[in-house]
């Protein structure tokens, strides 16, 4: 494994964050939490007068709803307990996405000019971990970094005079062997033929792409993972997925296994015996630990990541959405394939290529969260109105008018009374016809049984336009706000606008 945040536990993570802070921060004293730390993990200064603080938050996965309070109430507690508060770092095993990144700098940063605000985040703590041996020794010893120490010294007989460096490098080597097991990498080294040996048997896919002064029969069997046997002249260059790090200048003095994932995919089955559900995904490998493998769907719009164990039956699995810019058709599979996941009695997850289960998880029967439960009924209506218009819809921000207008329009196209949200209806009203309305209107100013007629009625939703043919507004009772101007225009004859606020019964919109 290399130098990732994400191999820790939050417990250690805070321990790392505390370690690294003495080292780069300097005067940084921390604070025991059991008794509520009135949100400081580490700081510098005096707690009742000027102070920087340090947050730490162990989180690996996007900013949900969740996360983000969580960072928000750790920021407001501070500022609250805290009125010296001159600086406050967040450190957060997390890079963040342009979305969370806007979402900081709105609600963190941008809060006041008086408190100087920053951010370490996953690639910025990892790079200053890298600096500093005893830190990498002590959260990362299966790291490459860790490895590479002891593969230098254990190693440099594979340049130079072999027989004058190749003392004690046994003991190096079965230490570097025991700790890095899941390499699969075998060194033997023999005095006598001055030839060293070389076997590559991973537990992970391996790709090797190399320079050989040799002939295909070993560059075949190194592939196998059998025992290849290479003197130093024979290697010319060696590069290999997951990746072999290779010396600037070229020449093989150190070989050491970085594991790589990017480029392996697993084409899985998701399946939810309790309801037949059935759904094929193709899943890259996040990241690959001694005991566990994470996975993550490719599409960047539902993110669904993973975990299994080796271990273990058993298995963990965690969503996050963000549908911008995206055809509706494919915001509605995506929540579809969500709900199927949430509200299952339990699913699998099958690996296709040799058709075994890879893990199982529970899942209660708890239902979507109430804003994505919003978000699925808004997605639905939208659906259903491009199967009745042929209008393609591309999901963007949306308000509170576009959700009441999906369902309005929906209904009417599916000829349906539907319920209006019109709250004040204004007017011109023509010669004559006042008189008539006066003689409706009772002493407080109420008028019962409007009905109103709108020819070719345009819904607009998402910038789109949504014909709905002729629709009647029935207002079964409303309060005319401008009384005296209707009465002196029937007395003079002219013209009026009239303005009215329903009341008491929610208006109906009917298709005619």
């Amino acid at each position: 494994m290399d130098i990732d945040l994400s191999y820790l536990d939050p417990s250690r993570f805070e321990s790392l964050a505390s370690d690294l802070l003495m080292e780069e921060a300097k005067e940084v004293r921390t604070v025991d939490g059991s008794g509520g730390d009135d949100g400081i993990d580490c700081f510098k200064g005096q707690t009742q007068g000027e102070i920087t603080i340090y947050q730490h938050k162990f989180f690996t996965d996007r900013l949900n709803h969740s996360r983000k309070s969580q960072i928000q109430s750790s920021y407001e507690t501070a500022k609250e307990n805290h009125s010296g508060l001159e600086r406050w770092y967040l450190l957060i095993a997390l890079d963040f996405t342009p979305k969370e990144q806007q979402w900081f700098e709105e609600n963190i940063e941008q809060d006041t000019e008086a408190i100087k605000i920053d951010i370490w985040n996953k690639s910025k703590i990892e790079q200053l971990v890298s600096k500093h041996d005893y830190i990498v020794d002590r959260y990362f010893q299966q790291s490459t970094l860790a490895a590479g120490r002891k593969a230098d010294e254990a190693i440099e007989f594979l340049s130079g005079n072999p027989l004058e460096q190749v003392a004690g490098a046994g003991d190096k080597l079965t230490e570097i062997r025991s700790d890095h097991s899941h390499w699969g990498i075998e060194y033997q080294y023999d005095s006598q033929e001055g030839t060293h040996k070389a076997k590559a048997d991973p537990e992970f896919p391996i790709k090797l792409s190399t320079s050989f002064n040799t002939d295909e029969e070993k560059l075949k069997k190194l592939k196998s993972g059998e025992s290849v046997e290479f003197s130093p002249e024979e290697v010319e260059e060696l590069e290999a997925s997951p990746s072999v790090i290779i010396p600037d200048n070229g020449g093989l003095s150190k070989l050491v296994i970085k594991p790589s994932y990017q480029d392996i995919k697993k084409e899985v089955q998701l399946e939810a015996p309790s309801t037949d559900f059935r759904k094929k995904l193709t899943l890259g490998v996040a990241d690959v630990s001694d005991n566990s493998v994470s996975l993550s769907t490719i599409d960047s719009g539902l993110d669904l990541s993973f975990r299994y164990y080796e271990d273990s039956s058993e298995g963990t699995f965690d969503y996050n959405v963000e549908f911008e810019g995206q055809p509706v058709h494919q915001v509605y599979e995506s929540l579809d394939l969500l709900k199927s996941l949430i509200n299952a009695n339990g699913f699998l997850m099958r690996d296709l290529e040799d058709d075994k289960i890879i893990f199982r998880a529970e899942s209660g029967p708890d239902a979507l969260p109430e804003e994505l439960s919003l978000l699925d009924e808004f997605v639905s209506n939208l659906y259903m109105i491009e199967s009745k218009t042929g209008i393609s819809f591309t999901f963007r921000d949306w308000d509170e008018s576009d959700f009441s207008n999906a369902r309005i329009a929906r209904e009417l196209l599916e000829g349906k009374v539907t319920e209006s949200t019109i709250d004040t209806f204004s007017g011109e009203l023509a010669p004559g016809f006042d008189e008539e309305l006066v003689n409706e209107i009772d002493g407080d100013g109420v008028i019962e049984g409007v009905r109103l007629i709108f020819e070719a009625l345009e819904i607009p939703i998402l910038s789109e336009s949504i014909e709905v043919g002729d629709v009647a507004l029935q207002i079964p009772k409303a309060k005319v706000k401008n009384v005296n101007e209707v009465e002196e225009a029937a007395d003079t004859g002219s013209d009026v606008s009239l303005e009215m606020v329903p009341i008491e019964q929610t208006p109906e919109m009917k298709p005619i």
